[in-house]
């Protein structure tokens, strides 16, 4: 008791701008860390990661999903995120298992590719991922999986996977998909084997998961209304959670969007007002009142009270003995642009994307500025690909790859499990911004070695071997037809390019992006 009113004492007269000897002692620390009266709000919670997680988390997680629902910039946000990340095609699997080491001169060379094995598991794997087979409900692409659970992740800040020994595929093997509702934030408590369950998840006393207690139905689903104290104990290593570790000791994961949640909500309410107030303004309308004659006859709300709805174009009578009066909206506002504008930069910085992108805004862009936009944007994705690659995409494929030796699904031995579990997963690639000026600086690095043809193509998540094969087929097709490459690209340039500037991808040139704002 005597501690508590001490520090409330304490915090009294910081207020007052008075300190304890032990605070004027520690001014000469850390500017951030100094109590002071315009500091004293700043809050300065101690709170672990999981503490803080079971306090806020369902709470943001539902925040999470009405922006996602209805503001246009979380939309903009999940759909940046899918295709940045995913891409057209998804996470494309060329695995690399190789034949055996060899020694020559002393020196370890690594083995040829097995060419043969990798095109067994990648053609296995493909037909996996279609739409009957991929999950136990049957109704899902590899593809359509990777999208939901990603976009749920960035809402969400988590979701899981199951993997399942199913005999509904000929795979023996397929996906069940949770949302994170399935585990309960309230389901805390320590067990007599030692272990201890923390929302829903159990650990040994190392910190590793055992297994996960998953509810068989959703809580919020209203179609059913069964006990929510049932739960279904997963083994861990069944069970796929990704989610973004930001602080040591994070069981889970907090939605993406949670730094800038509460400005996306106010600036979705600002935007709102300003529309009601510019409609307002915009609704043309008079008064009409009696010179003679009985009194004002409209509407009022049974209580004496008049009111009106006014209407564009519309005209209504005044009640005897008030006079109209006008008040200015001031609408449009002028420094609407500008504010907004400065909101937004600040929301696409919290979600660590391109401002111009996330709020379709080209009106100041020029080439040069859009190219530095886009660049470090395009660091993020590849480095949430890579994080995507290994929590979600690997964790699916080594199990999957098991089973199907272990099945003889594919015909190759169970007991080189080790040498074909080479999976490497490309994500999106973006075209060169300046393609003349990147692939001139590319060729002077391989003429250098400074880089090499496989990196160089590794870049733009181009397999060098398959690029070679195609190449050999290019010419011996163009051999049998007399053609030549300039032939053929210069027919395909003539239909493809129109006045606009476009190419027959509908891009814009970089020569006009050169020397025009766009």
């Amino acid at each position: 008791m005597k501690k508590f009113l001490r520090r409330k004492l304490v915090q009294w007269a910081n207020r007052q701008g008075l300190y304890t000897p032990s605070q004027m002692r520690s001014s000469a620390g850390y500017a951030a860390a100094k109590i002071t009266r315009i500091t004293n709000d700043w809050t300065k919670s101690t709170l672990s990661a999981d503490s803080t997680a079971r306090n806020d988390g369902e709470t943001l997680r539902n925040r999470g999903r009405d922006l996602a629902q209805n503001d246009a910039y979380a939309v903009k946000f999940l759909s940046m995120l899918k295709t940045n990340v995913l891409g057209e095609t998804g996470m494309l699997l060329k695995n690399r298992a190789r034949d055996n080491s060899a020694v020559i001169d002393g020196v370890e060379k690594p083995g040829p590719l097995d060419v043969f094995a990798n095109k067994q598991i990648q053609s296995a794997w493909k037909e996996w991922g279609r739409k009957p087979n991929c999950t136990v409900t049957r109704d899902m692409t590899w593809q359509e999986v990777n999208e939901v659970a990603l976009e749920t992740v960035g809402t969400d800040g988590e979701m899981l996977v199951q993997m399942v020994r199913w005999k509904g595929n000929p795979f023996g093997f397929a996906l069940r998909l949770f949302e994170s509702d399935h585990l309960d934030y309230e389901l805390n408590k320590k067990l007599s084997n030692g272990n201890e369950i923390r929302m829903g998840i159990e650990f040994n006393v190392w910190g590793e998961r055992v297994r996960y207690w998953i509810r068989r139905r959703n809580p919020n689903d209203s179609y059913y209304g069964q006990s929510l104290s049932r739960y279904e104990p997963v083994p861990a290593d069944q069970i796929i959670h990704p989610y973004l570790r930001r602080r040591i000791g994070q069981s889970r994961g907090i939605g993406w969007m949670s730094p800038v949640a509460g400005q996306m909500n106010m600036l979705n309410g600002y935007d709102e007002a300003e529309l009601m107030k510019a409609r307002v303004n915009s609704s043309s309308h008079g008064f009409f009142k009696r010179t003679q004659g009985e009194g004002y006859a409209g509407p009022d709300d049974g209580s004496g009270n008049k009111h009106m709805d006014m209407e564009p174009g519309q005209w209504e009578e005044l009640p005897e003995g008030l006079e109209p009066h006008v008040v200015d909206l001031n609408s449009p506002n002028p420094n609407y642009d500008n504010f907004e504008r400065r909101q937004l930069q600040k929301m696409a910085a919290g979600l660590l994307t391109s401002y111009n992108v996330l709020a379709e805004d080209m009106a100041s862009v020029n080439f040069s500025s859009m190219r530095m936009g886009l660049l470090e944007p395009r660091e993020v994705y590849k480095m949430l690909q890579t994080w995507w690659a290994c929590q979600f995409c690997t964790p699916v494929f080594e199990p999957w790859l098991e089973m199907q030796l272990s099945t003889g699904r594919i015909p190759l031995p169970l007991t080189k499990f080790d040498k074909f579990n080479k999976p490497q997963w490309l994500g999106r690639r973006w075209p060169y911004i300046e393609p003349n000026k990147d692939i001139d600086a590319a060729i002077k690095r391989m003429d250098a070695n400074m880089s090499s043809l496989t990196r160089e193509l590794g870049q733009m998540n181009i397999d060098r071997d398959e690029l070679l094969d195609e190449i050999v087929d290019d010419n011996a097709a163009l051999e049998v037809r007399g053609l030549s490459r300039s032939q053929v690209m210069a027919g395909a340039s003539s239909q493809g390019e129109d006045s606009s500037g476009m190419d027959a991808g509908g891009e814009l040139t970089q020569e006009n992006l050169a020397t025009e704002e766009v």
